[in-house]
């Protein structure tokens, strides 16, 4: 069940492509058809081109096919029915019973259980009953009260049969009454077609021998042509289909959790995510390959157990008696690797966390000494998933050898029945067919097995990456969202309460920041400052009381237009592997080079860029490693500059620059929040001191608010904080 979602789920990332989805599976339904057709082409040769001296020709067996009278090879059960009719315990049996004869009747004896049953049998009642269907009407009420008729047969009682249909309206009467014992007549739909091949035939191998022999032998590799075109077009286009729609999957997952909100990333950890994210390659490979084999494996079975089952039925039975067994080790197995596919995820989550922790944080490993330790975590976690590895390798590999083994006895056991208990006569053609049929289904069959496991070890990668897209974020869009203008417009919390889980860290906060002022908050680590600005940019969503900006609910916004009027400076500066004009340009996709080089200008980073070999082309390295503290802080403010936002967040805008860099910094950023209305975190109280309004806070509430010489002048929290620091100076 499990299963079927996933492929629901396949499928459903392959809507988009199912053009190509539904001509490849087509080419995979025409390629598994091929298999049958080449069997058929080879029994073809063998009959009638290098047919036994009493072999019929193609022509001679159409005749035959078309014919409503009986031959030996339509009685396929002749024990059965020679029984039935001497026990003539019904209706129908007693009357034919009365039409064989006494020398038909003495035909019938019971045979010895010991003793080989004649070949003579099959010939003899279809010689009696021919006599039956070919001497005048058989139908009466009283002897089909018990029969169930077909419609075929119903539809030509419902008028009385001309003379030339009365044969087959018997044959078809006969038919009914013993279903398992006579073979079934050539169906009406296939009959003209039938009927002119042979007219064809009868004429062309009376004209050109030579000619006819070509075609026949031709239609060997005409097959395998065919076999080899349609599983290549099947191969690609389901391959294209596969490699496009997991990229899709890799894009979504990569869109979603961009959109996700902040406390989910606060429980899950980014090795994890990554590894969750690199299992979608893995799923690539094996997606595409069940693609290919979950349309032309099943039906390269089905027809190919058509053809035995429509040839020798009896004998299809016989050899397919061993197949329930083979399902034995598949289900075995098949536990096995869903188990370790569900351990080896949770594995490569754990080392993909490993491995992301120990490259963010290789500083602190290599100055501790901490190399070894997360190399022996490291080779501890690798070790465990290896005999994982190995029980689906073995879980994989040995249901084929299995299979082929029981096939084989199949196939033993088929060839003693045939040379001791049969009485069904086969030609070279029919035996190298049935064999050739049998063995052709093993492939197919293990393809399928290792479909069914590596499907396991799909749906244990993907589970976690379609629990991530099921995951909703706790920040949704709003459905009709409204225009939101910040532009001179004041920002409103209103009764705000707000906790992570259980440990809350606002309450009931009300703050209002006209437009244009700069309103900075202070207080102690953990009373909730940042948390103010995580709210109004909408990482999270208060508890209970709202965020206005103007007079909207930030709720009932857009996100991106809501952060599109927002420009943020981080005290952790977030930079990326790229250069310093597209760092900058970040701010506002799109800017000129002449807007990013005066940005870089107002926050005092021009003439460190210009230092650099490649100025502004100039690469940093993650996290901009390759910039002091300072660089990369000035790079951060000029990304805000750009950004020319009408709302501006300061926390702890200026915290890793020297002094000198700082009243520089300081002065770009007074006349940046001259025209915009700026909510700045500082714990250092000396770049606050000409702001607008002072707000102090204390475990998520507001205890003090005023200007810097009104907070000095009451001697309260922020005097004692204020003496602090400048005593420590």
């Amino acid at each position: 069940m499990q299963l079927m979602v996933l492929l629901g789920r396949v499928l459903a990332l392959a809507k988009p492509y199912r053009f190509r989805l539904v001509l490849g599976i087509l080419c995979g339904f025409l390629a598994g058809l091929a298999n049958p057709l080449l069997m058929v082409s080879v029994k073809a040769v063998l009959e009638f081109v290098f047919p036994s001296p009493d072999s019929p020709t193609l022509a001679q067996q159409l005749e035959k096919a078309l014919s409503p009278t009986l031959s030996d090879t339509d009685v396929l059960d002749a024990p059965s029915l020679a029984a039935k009719l001497r026990e003539h315990s019904d209706p129908l049996s007693r009357y034919l019973w009365d039409q064989l004869g006494s020398t038909n009747q003495a035909a019938l004896a019971p045979i010895p259980a010991k003793q080989k049953r004649p070949v003579p049998l099959a010939t003899s009642l279809a010689h009696s009953l021919n006599k039956v269907i070919l001497g005048g009407p058989i139908h009466d009420l009283a002897r089909f009260a018990q029969i169930k008729l077909r419609g075929r047969t119903r539809g030509m009682l419902t008028e009385p049969p001309a003379a030339e249909d009365l044969p087959r309206l018997n044959r078809l009467l006969l038919e009914d009454a013993y279903p398992r014992e006579l073979r079934r007549m050539m169906p009406p739909w296939a009959r003209g077609p039938a009927t002119r091949l042979h007219a064809a035939l009868s004429n062309f191998d009376a004209r050109s021998s030579l000619t006819a022999t070509v075609l026949i032998i031709s239609s060997i590799p005409v097959s395998m042509f065919l076999r080899g075109l349609l599983s290549y077009l099947n191969i690609y286009l389901m391959s294209w289909v596969g490699v496009r729609a997991t990229s899709d999957l890799r894009t979504r997952l990569f869109s979603h959790l961009l959109g996700l909100s902040m406390d989910f990333f606060h429980k899950t950890g980014t090795g994890e995510l990554m590894a969750h994210a690199s299992n979608i390659s893995i799923m690539q490979a094996i997606i595409t390959n069940s693609l290919v084999v979950i349309v032309k494996e099943p039906i390269t079975v089905l027809s190919l157990a058509l053809v035995l089952i429509y040839s020798q039925p009896r004998l299809t039975l016989v050899a397919l008696l061993v197949l329930p067994l083979t399902l034995v080790p598949f289900v075995v197995y098949a536990r096995k690797v869903r188990s370790s596919s569900a351990a080896i995820n949770q594995q490569l989550s754990v080392l993909g966390k490993l491995m992301h922790e120990s490259l963010t944080g290789f500083r602190i490993l290599r100055a501790y000494n901490l190399e070894q330790v997360q190399i022996a975590e490291y080779r501890q976690c690798a070790d465990a998933s290896i005999s994982h590895s190995m029980r689906i390798l073995r879980s994989s590999e040995i249901p084929g050898p299995l299979i082929e083994f029981l096939g084989s006895v199949a196939v033993a056991a088929f060839f003693l029945y045939i040379a001791r208990f049969s009485s069904t006569k086969m030609t070279a053609g029919d035996l190298l067919q049935f064999v050739g049929c049998i063995f052709l289904m093993y492939q197919p069959i293990k393809a399928l097995i290792r479909l069914h496991h590596q499907l396991e070890q799909v749906h244990a990668g993907s589970e976690a990456v379609f629990r991530i897209l099921d995951t909703a974020t706790s920040v949704p869009e709003p459905e009709r969202p409204k225009a939101l203008r910040a532009q001179n417009a004041e920002i409103r919390f209103d009764h705000v309460s707000f906790s992570y889980g259980q440990k809350t860290i606002l309450h009931d906060f009300n703050l209002t920041v006209r437009p244009g002022q700069l309103v900075a908050l202070v207080g102690s680590s953990g009373a909730g400052k940042t948390t103010v600005t995580n709210l109004l940019l909408r990482f999270y969503d208060p508890v209970e009381g709202a965020v206005r900006i103007g007079d909207t609910d930030i709720r009932e916004a857009s996100l991106h237009d809501l952060r599109s009027q927002i420009a943020v400076v981080t005290q952790e500066t977030i930079l990326f592997n790229q250069s310093i004009a597209r760092n900058i340009e970040l701010g506002r996709p799109g800017a000129s080079l002449d807007e990013v080089k005066q940005a870089a200008r107002h926050a005092y980073a021009y003439d460190f860029i210009m230092e650099k070999e490649r100025g502004f082309d100039t690469v940093i390295g993650e996290r901009g490693v390759l910039l002091s503290g300072g660089q990369r802080q000035r790079l951060a403010i000029a990304r805000a500059i750009v950004r020319n936002a009408p709302i501006l967040i300061l926390d702890e805008a200026t915290n890793a620059l020297d002094t000198e860099s700082e009243r520089a910094v300081q002065e770009a950023l007074d006349a940046l929040m001259n025209t915009r209305t700026t909510i700045c975190i500082a714990h250092r109280l000396s770049t606050i001191q000409h702001a607008d309004v002072i707000v102090v806070m204390d475990q998520g509430r507001i205890i003090e608010t005023g200007t810097h010489s009104e907070l000095l002048q009451r001697g309260g929290t922020y005097k004692r904080l204020y003496d602090l620091q400048f005593n420590e100076t």
